[in-house]
């Protein structure tokens, strides 16, 4: 605000200067030719300042108008200098004409830099300048210069025409940039568009008056032009002061319907000032109504093209997936019901495999999501092109993606999913700034809906289908296809990694000891309860491997049973079982690892567990938890009238081994667990008539 009030005082000093100067030829001369050039002089120095605090296109622009300034101030230098040495002042031309006119070539790319030259690089923006600035050019040429047209050339005419030509071209720019539809026009530029639009207006009052009479000092016309100066310093300190860069204020609203006004209202001007002047259309008017109307016509198709392409641009960008550019989760949504009714159409299979990536939370966690965007850039490029044209392939949220294969049956499907999982599987991913490549696998599940012998095809059931494939994948140990055909293993077998014969073998004793499962619930129990108290996955796994096994040394017992003794009589005190377990575990599975856990789950917190008497910490934590859920399995078992949530005396004879017979935080874990109710129930045997012994089904957390 200050620089503005600043220049509106100059402005009114310097034509109070005028006027009372005006009687005086050497006092009007000083205010005319020296005072004059204050103004000039502070825009230049200003200029530089704006183009050292500004960015990019913008201070290109100030860059090129301290040219122009520089020009303009040395052309108004030597124009003074003529006046005090020559009684007629400069000639026509002189030197001061050739710095006047390079400094509007200057100012000219300066002008359409800054006011945004970046909407000339659209085909639309293109055509509406063209289109404003040739219905601009054409009533500047009839108002301006057509009157100033000498009738011969010479020198002085030429220069003296070159004036208006390059103020009328300035107007024009400065009109059809601010009316195409530029939504980032700094405010400096419309200044400076502005102090150049006044300083056409300046140039033609001064053509007009060379042309009838004889320029003065004293002229009334260096008002416009110290006003152009003044504008300009405004703009620099503007410029300057909000730093400005290709990003700034933004004009609203949009005004790309302006150059159809424009050109319309220029063509009815010609007319008109043609009918009144002349009395006819001239040539010059029939032209420009030719061109705008061609310009006009050629705008309106390529609109229509632009709103095409942009209609499908949106739609597009709502089906696709930015990060990836798979199609997205909402565009299968809809794909796979247009497949269904094909399907049941065509009576043809519909299978989806769906795959989900393993540990995708570590890798973020690790290395930070913009790596982990990196991975799932890289999985989509691998999947794509293992997949069919015809199958859909989409992220369906997450690290999970979606392939719909249409008219594909089960066992390609499957055959499909496994390329893919061995694809993702076979190269790790390397990832640029990382030193070493990240191994990845994915859990995948297949689902296949056989529309033709249904007759129609239940697309919710198909993808829970396929999810819960992933799930039993996952439970699985993950890096594997599931299909959703396929019978679910045993609870135990997602987590163990065990030989089947060992685990067979830890069922048929469970059965030879009671009705009901044991090694399978503890397993599962143990493995929510490491997970419970933050153990890393490879100590769940290892959790729920022992567990799995940990009663297997009584088989010794079991094969020294006589005929006569009868079956069923439960776990009874068998004191060397552990040690024995632990043995088979390094004989028969070559599970070494998992010996001590074995043997120490009879151990007590307090020291008088058995069979080496080990107390505290010095116990695995893996049997501390094995302990406690094979202790809540024998409670169970001796309760098995009562269901689960009436279980509270057997719960409250857990809690009073609490510090002595299990360790706190591992008691306090279990039963947190126990409380919230996410613990099963041990399935009975009777209920199971096919061996071996299937426990519940629960997913693992992924």
């Amino acid at each position: 605000m200050g620089v503005v009030l600043a220049g509106a005082a100059w402005v009114m000093v310097y034509a109070v200067l005028l006027r009372a100067t005006r009687n005086s030829p050497e006092a009007s001369r000083f205010v005319g030719e020296v005072v004059y050039l204050v103004p000039i002089v502070a825009a230049t120095a200003l200029a530089v300042y704006a183009a050292r605090r500004t960015r990019q296109r913008v201070a290109t622009a100030w860059r090129l108008l301290i040219v122009s300034n520089l020009l303009w101030l040395l052309g108004e230098s030597t124009w003074a200098v003529y006046s005090y040495v020559s009684p007629d002042g400069a000639p026509v031309p002189s030197f001061a004409d050739a710095a006047y006119l390079l400094s509007y070539a200057v100012a000219l790319p300066a002008i359409v830099i800054g006011l945004g030259l970046g909407v000339l690089g659209r085909t639309q923006g293109m055509l509406d300048a063209l289109l404003v600035a040739a219905g601009a050019a054409a009533i500047g040429w009839q108002t301006l210069i057509s009157p100033l047209v000498p009738s011969t050339w010479n020198a002085p005419a030429l220069v003296t025409f070159l004036y208006p030509v390059f103020s009328v071209s300035i107007v024009s720019i400065l009109v059809a940039v601010m009316l195409s539809g530029s939504r980032h026009v700094p405010r400096s530029m419309v200044i400076v568009g502005t102090a150049f639009g006044l300083a056409a207006v300046t140039d033609g009052a001064y053509a007009y008056l060379t042309a009838i009479d004889r320029y003065m000092s004293s002229s009334w016309v260096n008002l416009g032009w110290q006003i152009e100066a003044v504008l300009l310093c405004v703009a620099a300190v503007v410029a300057g002061r909000r730093a400005e860069s290709d990003q700034p204020r933004t004009l609203d609203p949009d005004l790309a319907f302006l150059p159809a006004v424009v050109a319309v209202l220029a063509v009815g001007g010609l007319a008109v000032a043609d009918l009144v002047l002349v009395g006819r259309l001239s040539l010059v008017t029939l032209a420009v109504t030719m061109l705008l109307l061609l310009g006009l016509l050629v705008r309106q198709v390529v609109a229509t093209r632009d709103r095409a392409r942009l209609t499908q641009g949106l739609r597009t960008a709502a089906i696709t997936d930015q990060l990836t550019g798979l199609y997205n989760r909402r565009f299968f949504k809809e794909m796979v019901d247009v497949e269904a009714e094909r399907a049941v159409r065509r009576r043809l299979p519909l299978s989806l495999v769906l795959l989900d990536l393993d540990h995708f939370k570590d890798i973020n966690d690790t290395y930070g999501h913009s790596v982990g965007d990196a991975v799932l850039a890289d999985v989509a490029q691998r999947l794509r092109r293992e997949v069919r044209g015809s199958d859909l392939l989409c992220r369906y949220g997450g690290e999970e993606f979606v392939c719909l294969l249409p008219g594909t049956p089960a066992p390609a499907a499957y055959e499909l999913a496994e390329r893919l999982r061995q694809t993702l599987r076979g190269t790790p991913v390397t990832v640029a700034g990382m030193a070493e490549p990240i191994l990845l696998t994915a859990s995948l599940g297949v689902a296949t809906d056989e529309a033709g012998e249904r007759g129609r095809v239940d697309t919710d059931a198909l993808i829970n289908e396929a999810d819960q494939a992933v799930y039993r994948a996952k439970a699985l140990g993950r890096d594997r296809v599931v299909g959703s055909g396929q019978p679910a293993p045993t609870a135990a077998d997602p987590v163990t990694d065990l030989p089947p014969a060992l685990v067979w073998m830890a069922d048929r004793i469970d059965r030879a000891l009671g009705d009901r499962e044991c090694a399978a619930a503890v397993s599962r129990w143990a493995f929510r309860t490491a997970s419970q108290l933050g153990l890393d996955e490879a100590a769940q796994r290892r959790t729920a491997a022992a567990a799995r096994v940990h009663d297997i040394g009584r088989i010794t017992c079991l094969a020294t049973r006589q005929p006569d003794q009868p079956g069923g009589t439960g776990r009874a005190f068998d004191p060397g079982h552990p040690a024995q377990g632990a043995r088979l575990l390094v004989e028969l599975a070559a599970r070494p690892d998992l010996a001590p856990l074995v043997a120490a789950h009879h151990e007590r917190h307090d020291g008088t567990g058995y069979p080496y008497g080990l107390a505290g910490t010095d116990i695995p934590v893996e049997a501390r938890i094995i302990a406690v859920c094979d202790a809540w399995a024998e409670l169970c078992a001796a309760e098995p009238h009562l269901p689960g949530a009436s279980r509270q005396p057997c719960r409250d004879e857990l809690v009073r081994g609490r510090g002595t017979r299990f360790e706190p935080a591992v008691l306090d874990a279990f039963v947190a667990l126990l409380d919230d109710g996410v613990l099963d129930e041990p399935a009975c045997f009777a209920e199971h008539p096919a061996a071996p012994v299937r426990g519940e089904q629960r997913p693992v957390p992924r």
